[in-house]
Order: structure tokens, then sequence, then C-alpha cells
């Protein structure tokens, strides 16, 4: 996605902006290896200061709800918004911000484990937490509502409930394999977060050496060397650590070279991919030759067929995700299973 900020324009004028850009994509035209010719749509979304939103927030909000209005429309085209259009994205917006402060009132969130297998032996020795809100009608998955947690600044809330509702499943069932948790690098130094989750894992006995911190390029922060302190903190106490969405970006290998990995998490549009490009064979390949130097352990993401678990075989990743493997489950298995 991409923004466009035009000053001293119109509706009319940004609508005539919109269209040259959606002329110019439909003239691209790329020849693809096979010979067919591939080309690109743009979908775009307006929104004009004051008519609109009073502040960037509120003229953001209406641009994307337009970009996706233009989507639903059948792609490729372009759309502004009517007074019907600018209360609906406001009452959307009001809905998930409600629904995010309901929850923190209620602690209606609800552990989700998705398992992770040990692609040489073909057990699951790993589940992966995800965070998911009960309504009365509904689960809701946490795409629908982290963005707007994320800026209300509760997440680090939200998570703290989330790790303490799994622990207490944890304690229950006796489970004695490893937890991957999702967190942000902003979540972990916030002052209060060593203290707090080492708290919780006390309450709920849990072995600290068993859990896996997934740091997320979502949240990225300027000063890693404040973020090593604190990663090193945790590593003191027994925690280990994972980097998710490896080689989408700068930030995860900047974290590899600085930071106390233990884990690897292939991107996962890499793996979509793994049988019809050759470019990302050879990506992943020297993403495993990079871990297994560092002594880093490598998943695979997004294995959603016995074809794809079969690549990330062969070139050396130790464990797979995905829908093949096993769908994200409000339980959890206590033995260990085989595919």
């Amino acid at each position: 996605e991409f923004v466009a900020i035009l000053p001293d324009t119109d509706t009319e004028q940004a609508y005539m902006i919109g269209k040259k850009i959606r002329d110019r994509m439909e003239a691209i035209s790329i020849e693809a290896p096979n010979g067919e010719k591939v080309k690109a749509t743009v979908s775009i979304g307006i929104s004009v200061y004051p008519d609109h939103g009073k502040d960037d927030k509120e003229l953001f909000l209406i641009a994307d709800n337009m970009m996706y209005k233009s989507k639903r429309a059948g792609k490729n085209r372009i759309s502004s918004p009517n007074e019907d259009d600018i209360a609906q994205s406001f009452k959307i917006a009001g809905e998930k911000t409600q629904l995010v402060l309901n929850t923190l009132e209620k602690r209606n969130l609800v552990p989700y484990f998705q398992p992770i297998q040990n692609i040489a032996s073909g057990g699951i020795e790993i589940y992966e937490l995800l965070m998911r809100i009960q309504t009365d009608s509904d689960i809701i998955t946490a795409s629908e509502f982290i963005d707007v947690a994320e800026s209300l600044g509760v997440i680090h809330k939200l998570d703290y409930i989330l790790i303490e509702k799994a622990f207490e499943v944890i304690m229950e069932r006796e489970y004695k394999g490893m937890l991957f948790i999702n967190i942000s690098p902003k979540a972990l130094i916030i002052g209060e977060f060593i203290k707090n989750i080492l708290t919780i894992a006390k309450k709920y006995k849990i072995n600290t050496e068993n859990i896996v911190l997934e740091i997320t390029e979502r949240d990225t922060v300027k000063n890693v060397t404040l973020l090593e302190k604190f990663v090193q903190e945790l590593k003191f106490e027994g925690f280990k650590f994972a980097v998710d969405d490896f080689g989408s970006g700068f930030s995860s290998f900047h974290y590899v070279k600085r930071l106390p990995i233990d884990y690897i998490k292939i991107e996962g549009e890499f793996i979509r991919t793994l049988q019809k490009d050759s470019a990302d064979i050879a990506l992943i390949k020297s993403i495993v030759t990079l871990a297994k130097e560092l002594k880093i352990k490598t998943v695979a993401e997004y294995v959603e067929s016995a074809e794809i678990l079969e690549e990330v075989r062969k070139v050396g990743v130790d464990y797979a995700q995905g829908y093949y493997i096993g769908k994200p489950k409000e339980d959890f298995l206590q033995e260990e299973t085989t595919l």
C-alpha cells in the first residue's frame, strides 16, 4: 500500500491524478519467463481535508476504507466518499475501539494454539500462542483488531491477559513442550514487561526455558541497544527468542546480528511459492545455511501441503508450521504426534 499527499488539491483534482496513475499502471506489461504477459491493477481511495476529516488519522481512515471499497467493487477503480461512506468508516473504527476496550475490561481473550512439527522426527514439539476475542456470537481473529489495539497503546495489556490465560492452560494440561509467544519489540522495552511476565510464569509454575518470545517487525524499535539490554535480561531468566518473518526486511537480519536469537521463522511468502520459484529455494537455502552457522533453529511457516513439507525437508529446515501441520485450536495435544 502506498499513500500520496497532494497539497492544494480538491476531490475532482485528486480523482484526475488517481486516473492518471491507473492509466499508467494499465499501460505497464511485463513478460513472464513462460512468455505470458503480466499486468497489475491499482485500487485507489481518496479523502480530502477538511471535507472528509479534521486530522491525519481521520483522513487516513477514510482513504483506507475507500481503497477497500474500490477492491470490493471489482478492483482497478477509484473511490471517493459520500456521507454514508464517512459515517460507516467512523462506525467501523468506533466499533473496533469499543471491542478492544471491552476486551480489556471483561478479559474475554481466548488463547489459541497452533502446532509446530519437528520435521526430522515428525513430532509436534512446539505450539504458537495466538490471540482471539470471544464475543457473544463469534470468535474474532487478531488481524481484525490488532492495529486498533496498537493505536490505542494497549496491545501490551492484551498480551498480558493472553499470556496469563495460556499459562493457566499449560499448568492445567501439564504441557511440558515449547510455546512461541508473539511480542512486539516495543512491548519488550516497557519497563514493567520483565517483571510482569516473570510474575505470571511463577504464578503458574512455568519453566521459562520452554517459552520462546517471538519478535515481529510489525513494530520496530529504533534503539536496538536498548532492546538488546532487555533481551539479555530475559535470556538470563531462561526465556528464548525467535525472529518472525525472517527475510521480509532489514530489521530481521539486524536482530540476528545483535540479539541472542534461538529460532528463525522464515517469511511465509518464500514458503508458499517454494515449488514454483527457484529464487525462493535459493533464498531459503541461504537462510538455513546462515542459521546453521549461528546455531539457530529454523521454522518454515505456511506449510499447507505434503509437497511443501517435503520441499522444506529437502532444504534442511528444522520445523514446519501451517494448516497442513495443524490449524490453531483452543486446546492442544499433551502428547507428541507424528505426521
